[in-house]
């Protein structure tokens, strides 16, 4: 005879769902299945599992993730401050001089900084 008992698993029950069918189930309603498949990637669409699954579809090592998370962070901080600045809540400290910018790109995106700038005071002054 043996030392162990064997346990009494119960099965789960299976759930019952009551009430509007969200999430990745659609009705078929009056045989329309291309409204059905329409609705089901309207849903899919807005809870990004498409994105999810593009990036799980390889491995990508931790150090990759990280940076990949440090430039997304960078960038959403970048956007933010610009908003700020546009919106008047923060002054804009250009560079000094232009001698150290010698490409056309780097002139030019001062430049258009400025106009965002002055286009957005010109809307609020008028």
């Amino acid at each position: 005879m043996s030392k162990f008992k064997p346990r009494n698993f119960q099965k789960k029950k299976p759930r019952v769902h009551n009430g509007p069918v969200t999430g990745t189930k659609v009705e078929v309603r009056n045989g329309d299945v291309n409204g059905a498949i329409r609705r089901l990637k309207k849903i899919l669409e807005n809870d990004n599992r498409q994105k999810e699954l593009a990036k799980r579809e390889f491995y990508e090592k931790p150090s990759v993730r990280r940076k990949r998370n440090k430039d997304q962070q960078q960038r959403r901080h970048k956007k933010d401050k610009m908003k700020e600045i546009i919106s008047g809540g923060f002054p804009y400290q250009g560079p000094s001089d232009l001698k150290h910018m010698k490409s056309k790109r780097k002139r030019r995106k001062y430049a258009d900084i400025k106009n965002q700038i002055a286009m957005a005071q010109r809307k609020r002054g008028a």
